[in-house]
């Protein structure tokens, strides 16, 4: 196993054993063989723990399976994924890992396999796959949207590609954009995605490595429909804070990496994190590149800078 390189899944739970033993199975079904399981609990009350106990007593595969102590925290998402690359053993390459998500046989082969042929591992690189939707009675409802081959600094300012589970990334990437820098509270997804725009690169893979559950109440903007879409905008970005905190979000990120942005892509984030002004407000308007991928959501943000929410 020496000659692969090593990868660490990183697997944050919190009362999740409606699915834990399915994702815990597609983990150790891996074929590629040098891997370990990180895992640390964010306080659950169910049997998840139990489970997890179980499953580590009674592995007999290749793979590590190692339960962290949470010290009696409940940091959340994006904390408890933070945490656990903060305590795991270094490894070439990371992949976060959701709960509720089953992953295929070949994901982190496909991944490594990508991630090997870039030349500069100094720089930050994450992959990223495609993945298919299923509802929580397990039917099938369609694949995530494709993505873009190359992508930049505009297309993670208010758009997220990937989502976390289908991500996995360089030694690279968590000690510069994770380790040594306070990502504060943005999703670990975005975060990570904007450095490696900004620093790195970023690969996408058309292949589908997993499946996720959308459970009943869950609306995001790869998986709804437009008039979903609308109702989460009307409810979370009109009346609610996701927007202003988006803002709050970019800002932190143009802070801590103030001394490593390119010209480009400092003006960029300048003009979308600056105080509101009418000036500004137009230039936002009319800025001239796609924020968002789906229609329906690029209307939406382009009401919100109309009407000066952001």
């Amino acid at each position: 196993m020496n000659d692969f390189p090593h990868v660490n899944i990183l697997l944050a739970t919190y009362n999740g054993s409606k699915y834990l033993k399915e994702q815990l199975d597609s983990l150790l079904a891996q074929s590629y063989p040098n891997i370990t399981i990180y895992i640390r609990d964010d306080g659950s009350t169910d049997d998840t723990i139990a489970i997890l106990k179980k499953y580590i007593t009674n592995n007999t595969s290749s793979r590590n399976i190692i339960l962290l102590d949470n010290q009696g925290k409940n940091l959340r998402c994006p904390g408890s994924f933070y945490e656990i690359l903060k305590k795991c053993s270094p490894a070439d390459y990371y992949a976060f890992c959701d709960q509720d998500d089953i992953w295929y046989p070949d994901k982190i082969t496909w991944a490594v396999e990508k991630l090997e042929a870039q030349a500069d591992l100094h720089i930050p690189t994450a992959y990223f796959s495609a993945y298919e939707y299923y509802n929580d009675t397990g039917e099938f409802l369609h694949h995530s949207p494709t993505q873009k081959s190359h992508i930049h600094l505009t297309d993670v300012l208010y758009y997220t590609p990937a989502s976390g589970f289908v991500i996995v990334f360089n030694e690279a990437a968590r000690q510069q954009l994770i380790l040594h820098v306070d990502p504060g509270e943005e999703l670990h997804d975005r975060w990570l995605l904007r450095g490696a725009a900004c620093f790195g690169k970023i690969i996408y893979d058309p292949r589908s490595s997993a499946s996720h559950i959308r459970h009943s109440n869950a609306v995001t903007a790869e998986d709804s429909t437009d008039s979903s879409l609308i109702r989460s905008f009307l409810k979370n970005e009109i009346a609610g804070t996701a927007m202003t905190d988006s803002k709050r979000y970019l800002k932190h990120f143009q802070t801590v990496f103030a001394d490593r942005l390119s010209e480009s892509d400092q003006k960029t984030l300048t003009l979308f994190t600056e105080p509101n002004s009418f000036l500004g407000q137009i230039r936002k308007l009319f800025y001239p590149k796609r924020l968002r991928a789906r229609l329906a959501g690029e209307l939406a943000i382009r009401i919100l800078f109309l009407i000066g929410k952001i």
